[in-house]
């Protein structure tokens, strides 16, 4: 658990500080200083704050005073300090922050707009911070010229995820091919709320090490504004002023975002100079989203974006990727091209995101042959189920056989109180006894007792059943061939049941997460 972060008060009216710490202390630890020689002791103590809240009128030294000591100060100089103040005369607020304050809120005190400020810049700090952080491993390397591209590899991909968000409503993937000479391809997917995903992708000007950090800023910038900002045309104005400021490289990205409400199915997306997506329905056709809504961002400080809203139809499939993929090129200097991949997506069952973007890649990788690739290659792909579920139950089991029937018990009423007719009732259980009983018999070594869990989701016109257990790693549907010829001594053991679960079952899905085997199958009802 992250521990709260730290605020100072620093106040010498014992009600001002008692107003200020009532509105904060459920979120954050507060301090109080009643001078601004505590508010320095205070600071440069090992139990420093994360962020100041300092007033101006003091007696004996003024805030402005304190501002300036501390940020002279190499011990505190990054501490974020914001102004709370009853004088508020522009020239008050301009030599706030000429002495190096970050913000300025006047009295009487807005909650809301304090707690917006504070929650900000403590995000903003932290992603400074980090920033730092990754700007310093890079310059480490710089004496290394032959580990230049390694730095920037490792930059680029510790910044993209590699788990996603699971709901669903939703099934959310992406993949990220960096080129030889790393560029500065992104991207990301993330839940702001339980109801609120954001997606996005993309392709900073430029190649290697500062193509990487660029791309890094990017990337933090969005996911900060995000957090507080569901507008994408504000979050993608905020992130261009900000990255114009101090870009001496001259550097500049191309970004698609997009926040989806995973309930309603509604999207809001600004594509800033970037390719356009396409959206796959469920009929197979292809809609090429190719709104406009800005140019490239940090090239020019003061622009505007704009923004659009669709509402994603249910079993739609969101396609987002960088030019790379279009502009892989073959030994003959051929482009892979919108056409082919256009082709791809209508061909290929994307609702499977997983299964068709590694497809995808194998199709791009077979064009180019021997031809190297020229540029990173970056695809994210986002089915929209339009589903939640109507009940759900787990149940958890010992590894026991004579347990199995707790299970089928559990599962039959189950059934039951939510109108689940006998036919899927029957062939989960038969699918889930060959599992289950497999599990058991083969998958510990040892004669420690372990939990299975077996959860069930009833969707609206579906039936998700996920099994977890801490067994030795099995993926039981990794058997190539059935060979269902042999007689009864040749098959392997469990061969014929995981057949059967096979041609049961909608979808048989395995892999192995947290030490953990975790088998999800899917059944239509």
């Amino acid at each position: 658990m992250n521990a709260l972060k730290k605020i100072l008060v620093v106040d010498d009216e014992p009600l001002n500080i008692n107003i200020l710490v009532e509105l904060l202390k459920g979120k954050y630890k507060m301090m109080a200083a009643k001078s601004g020689l505590q508010a320095l002791k205070a600071a440069r103590s090992s139990n420093k704050p994360d962020l100041i809240l300092l007033d101006i009128m003091m007696p004996d030294m003024d805030g402005y005073e304190v501002c300036r000591q501390l940020k002279e100060d190499e011990k505190t100089k990054d501490i974020p300090i914001i102004f709370v103040s009853a004088m508020s005369e522009d020239m008050d607020e301009t030599k706030g922050f000429d002495v190096g304050a970050i913000d300025y809120i006047t009295k009487p005190i807005s909650p809301k707009t304090l707690e917006s400020r504070v929650h900000t810049h403590l995000a903003l700090t932290q992603q400074a911070v980090e920033l730092r952080e990754a700007h310093a491993l890079i310059q480490q390397q710089q004496q290394r010229m032959q580990d230049e591209l390694n730095v920037a590899r490792d930059i680029q991909l510790s910044m993209v995820p590699t788990t996603f968000p699971q709901d669903e409503a939703i099934e959310v993937y992406a993949t990220l091919k960096p080129a030889r000479e790393i560029g500065g391809d992104f991207y990301d997917a993330f839940m702001i709320d339980s109801e609120s995903l954001c997606l996005c992708v993309g392709d900073v000007s430029g190649k290697g090490a500062p193509a990487a950090l660029f791309m890094a800023m990017t990337k933090t910038l969005i996911k900060s504004y995000a957090s507080s900002d569901f507008s994408t045309a504000s979050i993608m104005t905020r992130v261009n002023d900000e990255l114009c400021e101090g870009n001496d490289e001259n550097l500049f990205v191309t970004v698609f975002l997009a926040i989806l409400n995973i309930h309603t199915g509604e999207l809001r997306f600004t594509n800033a100079g970037h390719n356009y997506p396409y959206l796959i329905r469920e009929n197979k056709s292809l809609l090429t989203l190719n709104q406009k809504h800005g140019p490239i961002v940090a090239a020019m400080d003061g622009l505007v974006y704009k923004e659009d809203l669709i509402t994603l139809e249910k079993f739609d499939t969101l396609f987002l990727y960088t030019d790379g993929v279009t502009e892989a090129m073959n030994p003959e200097e051929e482009l892979y091209g919108e056409k082919r991949l256009e082709n791809f997506l209508l061909e290929h069952d994307c609702k499977e995101v997983k299964t068709s973007i590694d497809l995808l890649m194998k199709d791009i990788s077979t064009y180019e042959n021997s031809a190297s690739q020229t540029d990173d290659i970056t695809v994210l792909s986002c089915f929209y189920s339009g589903q939640s579920v109507l009940a759900s139950l787990t149940i958890s089991i010992e590894n026991q056989l004579d347990n199995i029937r707790l299970i089928t018990e559990g599962f039959d009423t189950f059934c039951e109180e939510n109108k689940i007719s006998d036919t899927p009732n029957q062939k989960v259980n038969l699918a889930l006894d060959d599992l289950i009983n497999n599990i058991i018999s083969y998958g510990y070594k040892d004669n420690k007792v372990h939990t299975i869990n077996v959860a069930f989701k009833r969707l609206e016109d579906e039936l998700i059943i996920i099994i977890e257990d801490d067994a030795m790693p099995f993926n039981p549907f990794d058997g190539g061939t059935d060979n269902t010829h042999l007689s009864i001594d040749e098959r392997e053991i469990g061969g014929l049941g995981i057949h059967l679960v096979k041609n049961l079952m909608h979808s048989c899905q395995y892999q192995r997460k947290a030490n953990k085997n975790i088998v999800v199958l899917t059944i239509p009802l």
